[in-house]
């Protein structure tokens, strides 16, 4: 529960709602803080406003910020609409979790609920003729602001939901999780291990679903506190089902523990995310090559665009590799992801797909030569074994025997940067 808690809590910031309520609650208090703020100006202002001038500026805005919010939630939902249909599905959360956009909502919704709670305020009487003064000066300053954002957000509806854009997107949330598994393989903990035979295991006592999250601070603290090791099984993105064991213990009096503890330490949830999943970026990744390679769509541009992409994300995980951190936690050790497993995700499902596109099969091969050769002792052995399993199924599909002769050659590079 504390967990889940927790993962709530770090997701608030990515959903709409929440940032529209800080904007509007904040909109509310400017408009509101006028009539206290106007007393205190230690001069008599020499500015004379026509009594109806900062109302007739507040209704133009409010009936302006309305078709502005009613537009721009209608080209949000067709973005999103777009994603689903042209990429992914699993694209939508990174779009709902854009900074621009929902800046420019909450702002566009703030501004009509300053602009409403600062007419009924005229209307009212509730300001003086200090108060209107800063309600006046207040209501420039939201036009200034409104007026960046709209130039921002204009420039964003270029992009937004392109294709472009959602392959950018999956890279930067895949690269962040695979800089931070480069940086901590085992989740801050020690290095996997033979799991002692007398272990204990813990299971999952709820229906299957993901992990999306595990506390491994919890987990090292129960550890400490009751004398035992934890041998952690699963690693989020790992589907789980109640005879599937979550992780073992072992230690005197392990059978007699509270295995709930243990439990909670554990998030199981319906969907994978991005956060501590750097298998589901590589996932999302080959998704969209694979619905780009399909015979309705017909476009080994896009698979190629993924590839780079692709190569660029395990580039950072080689990268981040090299500045592993040591590890946090004495008492638990952490799973392993198996490089393979990795590579299978992402280079072995757009094999399958582009088998018969020459052109997605030379740039799966130049990929993997790149990583072969530019960092042999992480990705030599496992970029051979993709690059045997690509050459073979483009033979079962290519027959034009200049292309088949120009992808063995290219595998043959491969392979041999693995044998050195």
């Amino acid at each position: 529960m504390i967990l889940e808690l927790k993962k709530y809590i770090s997701r608030l910031p990515e959903k709409i709602w929440f940032r529209a309520m800080l904007f509007s609650v904040a909109a509310i208090v400017a408009a509101g803080a006028a009539k206290w703020i106007g007393p205190l100006i230690p001069y008599e202002s020499d500015m004379e406003l026509a009594s109806g001038s900062v109302g007739d500026i507040l209704t133009i805005l409010a009936s302006s910020m309305l078709a502005v919010i009613a537009f721009s939630v209608s080209i949000m939902i067709s973005a999103y609409g777009s994603a689903t249909s042209t990429a992914t599905p699993r694209t939508i959360a990174l779009m709902l979790a854009d900074d621009r956009s929902q800046n420019a909502l909450s702002t566009f919704l703030g501004t009509f609920l300053f602009s409403i709670v600062g007419i009924i305020g005229l209307s009212a009487g509730f300001y003086d003729d200090r108060g209107r003064i800063i309600l006046f000066f207040a209501t420039i300053t939201v036009i200034i602001l409104i007026t960046g954002t709209l130039i921002n957000w204009i420039q964003q509806l270029s992009t937004f939901g392109r294709m472009n854009d959602l392959i950018e997107r999956v890279e930067r949330a895949t690269s962040k999780a695979l800089r931070w598994h480069g940086k901590h393989p085992y989740l801050h903990a020690m290095p996997p291990v033979d799991i002692p035979s007398d272990a204990v295991p813990v299971r999952c006592d709820i229906a299957s679903g993901v992990v999306t999250s595990v506390d491994m601070g919890l987990l090292d603290e129960m550890a400490e506190k009751h004398g035992v090791t934890v041998y952690l099984a699963i690693h989020p993105g790992k589907l789980v089902y109640p005879a599937r064991p979550l992780l073992y213990l072992s230690g005197e009096g392990a059978t007699e523990l509270d295995l709930r503890r243990f439990q909670d330490a554990i998030l199981v949830e319906h969907a994978r995310s991005f956060d501590q999943d750097p298998r589901f970026g590589l996932v999302v990744l080959s998704e969209i090559a694979s619905r780009a390679l399909s015979p309705a769509v017909n476009d080994p541009g896009t698979a190629i665009s993924v590839l780079d992409s692709g190569l660029r994300c395990f580039e950072v995980l080689a990268e981040a590799s090299a500045e592993t951190e040591d590890p946090r936690y004495s008492r638990v050790h952490g799973p392993e992801i198996d490089m393979q497993d990795l590579f299978t995700d992402f280079f072995t499902k757009i094999a399958r797909d582009g088998s018969g596109m020459v052109e997605v099969q030379q740039r799966i091969q130049l990929c993997l030569l790149a990583l072969a050769e530019s960092w042999p002792q992480l990705f030599s052995v496992t970029a051979s074994d993709a690059s045997r399993d690509a050459l073979e199924r483009a033979l079962e599909v290519i027959a034009h025997k200049p292309d088949i002769k120009d992808l063995r050659a290219r595998s043959a590079k491969v392979v041999a940067a693995g044998e050195d």
